[in-house]
């Protein structure tokens, strides 16, 4: 796994004992994947079979992430996730997590930028990283993707040489009552997003437009894998 050797240790011992946590890692998702979803995808181009890059997709619930988990391991990659900080407290939960190499952040907190910049290092690493730009599971009554926070088109722009690529995923619910449902949810994912006009910029005008043009991406893939676009006069008041 090329991914893994940039930080792999040199020492024998070391060296096993990091392995294990990767195969782990990848064993933990898979089977976290298949136990409260089906889910269906195609292997893309666009997700490289080495080297960093920044995916991105829509959230709908607290465990289709492990449907992204299962597509990215689908790609012979292993996914390192920015994730809710308070899910690292929970004992068993939290030392899985900081085994496998996974993010804490913790929203409107100092660690927060703490968060992308350790992104940011694995990135730097050749590893893979996703971002929810939303920073929480959709509210819209109707699962649309939005509003997003700057934090992934603004690591983007720090890294213009990293591709962001847009994931769109429909058919996870939230609630557990959903889990036992084993409910299908169809992953697409697109081509990078072009950034480019804004590569290098720091200025919330860019971070503004650059999450726009992430955004549309996202959503033009739930649209496709959802079969049908979202009706503009569609009430979109979050659901409880």
């Amino acid at each position: 796994m090329s991914e893994t050797a940039s930080v792999e240790p040199r020492t024998g011992l070391g060296r096993v004992w990091h392995r294990f946590k990767v195969w782990l890692g990848f064993g933990v998702f898979w089977l976290a994947s298949v136990l409260p979803h089906r889910v269906h995808f195609s292997r893309s181009a666009s997700i490289p079979r080495s080297g960093p890059a920044l995916l991105v997709p829509n959230h709908l619930a607290v465990t289709e992430t492990t449907a992204i988990a299962r597509m990215v391991i689908g790609h012979r990659r292993f996914p390192h996730f920015l994730i809710v900080g308070h899910l690292f407290k929970v004992p068993l939960l939290g030392h899985l997590g900081r085994a496998m190499k996974q993010i804490p952040v913790d929203r409107g907190s100092t660690n927060a930028a703490a968060a992308l910049e350790a992104a940011a290092a694995e990135l730097r690493r050749g590893h893979l990283v996703v971002i929810y730009p939303e920073g929480r599971i959709s509210r819209a009554a109707d699962q649309r993707p939005g509003p997003a926070r700057s934090g992934a088109a603004r690591l983007a722009l720090t890294m213009p040489e990293i591709p962001v690529i847009p994931i769109g995923q429909w058919g996870a619910k939230p609630g557990w009552r959903n889990v036992v449902r084993r409910r299908r949810v169809d992953i697409l994912v697109g081509e990078p997003v072009d950034l480019s006009r804004w590569a290098g910029r720091s200025d919330h005008q860019a971070s503004v437009e650059a999450t726009a043009a992430v955004m549309s991406a996202i959503t033009a893939l739930v649209e496709q894998v959802r079969g049908k676009p979202f009706a503009p006069d569609t009430d979109v008041t979050p659901a409880h």
